[in-house]
């Protein structure tokens, strides 16, 4: 079933540009986001819709807020914005119900290997991949800053988080990574921690970003639909 776009415009904010249905664009403003929804198999879905400097629309599904976040370029119109939304939605949707676990009741991944744990509750899961997370960090991440000449150096945490794998604050020059990450592999840990670092040298997700990130992450593509469909051991 296809999804079918109603309630056209709900709220724009950080600008004064708006959104109209039909071949009217975007007017220029530096950033704006409007909220849609569509319908899909009897659910009403939300949609922030953020208007950026970009080349790419992209879409992901915040299971938190149990909404849609979507990035296009600015100058789309929302004819295209909704045809990409239609286009990529029952995917999506299908994909976010068939996310697999690191753990199976018995082997937990642990840097892409599988190891023996037993039953052990959610938190147990969380506290062995966050012990691994905090032995690996520390030195991967300085020789990776190092590598990319990022200086002065951040600072690393992790915790659960739902809606990322990573962050970057420029503010406090933190790097945050979500625990179960550490289920992955390190090539695909590496990767996001490369992610996180070319935000030292571009706030967003432009071409001067991506150049750095396969720059030192060659295989960033590869490595992100591994990330994408729970493939933990690469």
């Amino acid at each position: 079933m296809r999804a079918t776009p109603f309630c056209e415009f709900a709220s724009a904010v950080r600008g004064e540009a708006r959104v109209k249905e039909g071949p009217e664009r975007y007017n220029g403003a530096r950033t704006m986001q409007v909220l849609k929804y569509y319908r899909y198999q009897d659910r009403s879905i939300p949609a922030m819709i953020t208007f950026k400097k970009m080349r790419t629309m992209t879409m992901r599904y915040d299971a938190e807020k149990e909404m849609l976040k979507v990035s296009v370029p600015r100058f789309t119109t929302g004819s295209k914005v909704d045809a990409f939304v239609m286009e990529h939605l029952p995917r999506l949707l299908a994909r976010v119900k068939k996310k697999a676990s690191p753990y199976d009741g018995k082997y937990l991944y642990v840097l892409g290997k599988p190891v023996e744990v037993g039953e052990i509750d959610e938190e147990q899961v969380e506290k062995i991949l966050k012990k691994t997370a905090l032995e690996y960090l520390p030195t991967r991440v300085a020789e990776l800053e190092a590598l990319m000449g990022v200086n002065p150096p951040y600072k690393v945490r992790v915790r659960k988080m739902k809606r990322t794998l990573g962050s970057n604050s420029r503010k406090t020059r933190t790097l945050t990574f979500q625990v179960r990450l550490f289920a992955f592999v390190p090539e695909i840990v590496d990767s996001v921690i490369v992610h996180e670092l070319a935000h030292h040298f571009a706030f967003d997700h432009s071409d001067k970003f991506y150049a750095v990130v396969y720059r030192y992450c060659p295989d960033y593509a590869t490595l992100r639909k591994k990330l994408i469909h729970d493939r933990y051991a690469g």
